[in-house]
């Protein structure tokens, strides 16, 4: 009997615990403090956003406290604004998974304007897991299934977001006059290309290079262009603009000028008040289309005019190039999906059965080929034309990702709607004689 005794004290005692650590798990889910992501199995402690290279995954279960005051004792409106409370905080934390601190504060207008509010489009389902009613407030714990490609999609779609694969590559036309300088300058104005960067264009261009935009190196361009009349002076026309920087390779001119200006003393005079203006605009080298466009305005004090006249281009610059970037993410992105016909030539073709096999891949497997029309075959070089979602460099970067049966890809030129590739024997197998069927789907 009192070895009875003692086995059942210790099934008690063993219960006592089990319940005893359910409710500090309750306790856990009930009291997080609004705002906070709950702990789950597997998620990461810290985001830093994609901008400093982290995966976003599909979806993600988020549990956040919201509350709504209670007016005129109507309990159950308060109740909805809890939920609603919750859920915006839902996508708050969300967004906070997919881009750094740094860009929530810098873009905090706008993604309150553009994406807090709008929490239909994000998310799936949600589950009120406790709620009660506490003075004049009414608290809810929400559990919330969010879609973080929705989050992605959208912040890409305003320009908040960068994804740096697929940047365009940038070429700057920017001419700049500060205080003291007696007309525009700019680095054109040389017989041959220069590689000298003014304030705004150094500006401009690092925080674009941050970005994941590829810049043109007009130093390593200078020894094999040499500028015409056409670029005698700081006011160039969009189609000298566009034609160099397609020559050199630019998906992208980025034109515009910076202007300091002398704007007084201030109450000491030994401070000196400086205004800067700077406006760009951002066009495409295949279109001649503008994308992109902003303008600002800064001011800064200095005993040095010169020295104030800098710092007000770097205000000003710094500005335009935040707006600029996230506008041309967004359309640039829009641009890249819409249908285009890129002319691929194909060379190196030693048997027929590796071009057919090569073409069906393309068809088939490549990311983006809506179709292939052979235009001709002979001598070893065949010419397609390829109907893509994209661009012809968007098509070379995916077939560099290909892995072609018993072939390799040498792609040794890429223009605007042109790529031209050599295929190259990969694995060695016994050779094959073309037949009936193989003829037959080559000249489909």
């Amino acid at each position: 009997m009192t070895d009875f005794r003692k086995y059942f004290v210790l099934v008690l005692l063993l219960m006592w615990c089990v319940g005893g650590l359910n409710v500090s798990a309750r306790a856990q889910d009930t009291f997080q403090p609004r705002g906070a992501v709950l702990p789950k199995e597997g998620r990461p402690g810290a985001a830093p956003g994609l901008e400093a290279g982290q995966e976003v995954v599909e979806a993600r279960t988020i549990e956040v406290i919201g509350k709504g005051m209670i007016y005129r004792d109507d309990v159950a409106k308060a109740r909805d604004e809890a939920i609603e409370d919750a859920l915006q905080g839902v996508v708050e934390q969300a967004v906070g998974l997919v881009i750094s601190p740094t860009s929530v504060v810098q873009d905090f207008q706008l993604l309150g304007d553009r994406v807090y509010d709008l929490t239909e489009e994000f998310i799936r389902d949600y589950k009120v897991l406790t709620e009660s009613k506490s003075g004049r407030y009414y608290r809810v714990v929400v559990r919330a299934t969010v879609s973080m490609n929705a989050i992605q999609d959208k912040l890409q779609s305003i320009g908040i977001l960068v994804i740096h694969k697929g940047m365009p590559t940038i070429m700057f036309f920017l001419s700049e006059q500060n205080i003291g300088q007696p007309s525009p300058q700019y680095w054109w104005g040389k017989s041959s290309l220069s590689a000298h960067l003014s304030i705004t264009e150094k500006t401009i261009s690092e925080y674009m290079r941050e970005k994941g935009f590829v810049i043109v190196n007009r130093a390593a361009s200078r020894l094999n262009i040499q500028l015409g009349p056409e670029y005698a002076g700081p006011e160039l026309s969009d189609y000298a603009m566009v034609k160099l920087g397609k020559e050199l390779g630019a998906d992208l001119v980025i034109v515009g000028k910076g202007v300091a200006r002398y704007g007084g003393n201030v109450l000491d005079k030994r401070m000196k008040s400086v205004q800067a203006r700077v406006s760009i605009r951002a066009i495409r080298t295949d279109t001649g289309m503008a994308i992109a466009s902003s303008g600002a305005i800064r001011a800064a004090v200095h005993s040095d005019e010169r020295a104030g006249g800098t710092e007000a281009l770097i205000l000003s610059a710094s500005v335009v190039a935040q707006d600029l970037v996230r506008q041309v993410v967004a359309n640039w992105r829009k641009e890249d999906r819409r249908p285009v016909i890129v002319e691929l030539v194909v060379r190196g073709i030693k048997e027929y059965a590796d071009f057919v096999r090569f073409r069906t891949h393309l068809r088939n497997d490549v990311r983006g080929v809506r179709n292939v029309y052979l235009r001709s075959i002979r001598a070893g070089e065949a010419k397609m034309d390829v109907d893509v979602i994209g661009n012809a460099r968007i098509l070379a970067d995916e077939l560099m990702l290909q892995h072609f049966e018993n072939l390799a890809v040498n792609i040794f030129e890429v223009s605007e709607r042109l790529v031209k590739l050599e295929l190259l024997p990969g694995i060695v197998q016994e050779p094959e004689t073309m037949n009936h069927d193989l003829m037959r789907d080559l000249i489909q």
